[in-house]
């Protein structure tokens, strides 16, 4: 963990999407009601409420099926041929 943090942490930016109020409580209701754990809930829930799309290599998100869920790897090697110039 302190080798990740030292080498992705200084160079990447990231970003913190704010939700409603009511959507971090629904962040415990999704914990329990598909059995995630609170990041991958978090996650979810905030993907759920921007539209946005989850690239993982976290097999706990391989059962969520109304979301797009990309795997880590393939989605690397698409970006890179869809970008290589």
């Amino acid at each position: 963990m302190q080798e990740f943090v030292e080498d992705i942490m200084p160079n990447h930016k990231l970003l913190s999407l704010p939700m409603e109020q009511e959507q971090y409580r629904e962040v415990v209701n999704v914990r329990k009601g598909m059995n995630l754990d609170f990041d991958d809930a978090y996650q979810y829930s905030v993907a759920k409420y921007y539209g946005l799309k989850i690239v993982t290599m976290d097999r706990d998100f391989e059962r969520i099926n109304d979301l797009d869920i990309l795997k880590w790897k393939e989605s690397v090697l698409q970006f890179i041929l869809n970008n290589d110039t």
